[in-house]
């Protein structure tokens, strides 16, 4: 007996923006709710990274954090200089 299948199953379903379950919307990116969306959306890809790109990744993150470290340990000594 012949059946007649869906054709359209094998389509993967159309996905919907990303929207934080916290928030329950998509925030403006330019206010402080859509750059902690974007934190956490930068966090959620990299945590699904693996290999190279994800070592890449931390690599990255980890200058970024060296970078910002850095810059504030020299700004303190700055204001200590100035005084």
């Amino acid at each position: 007996m012949w059946t007649q299948e869906d054709d359209d199953a094998d389509l993967p379903a159309h996905r919907a923006p990303y929207v934080d379950g916290a928030w329950g919307r998509t925030a403006n990116p330019n206010t402080a709710d859509g750059e902690l969306q974007n934190l956490a959306a930068f966090g959620d890809g990299l945590a699904r990274l693996t290999g190279s790109r994800r070592t890449a990744a931390k690599v990255v993150v980890w200058l970024l954090l060296i970078g910002t470290g850095l810059t504030i340990i020299y700004g303190v000594f700055g204001i200590v200089h100035a005084l």
